[in-house]
């Protein structure tokens, strides 16, 4: 997607909401309260509003953030329950 402003967030919501499942089963991070499903939209929304087409594709941005948050998110909860 290099034009964001031909887009709403509901397609491209459609397009990669997959993508959070996907980085959530690479990282092992699934949970019964869905925590990291709902940080993996908040990235989601964050990136389609912050994203600027001249600095690259916004997959590969939002694919970047998303697997950042949700390894942050990972090693916070390992540490709690160690």
């Amino acid at each position: 997607m290099k034009d964001k402003e031909n887009v709403t967030f509901e397609e491209f919501f459609k397009q990669n909401a997959k993508r959070i499942h996907y980085h959530m089963h690479k990282l092992g991070s699934y949970n019964p309260y869905r925590e990291f499903y709902v940080e993996g939209l908040y990235e989601l929304w964050m990136a389609y509003k912050k994203y600027e087409p001249n600095k690259g594709p916004l997959a590969t941005y939002f694919n970047y953030t998303i697997h950042k948050r949700l390894i942050d998110m990972k090693n916070k909860q390992d540490k709690v329950t160690t």
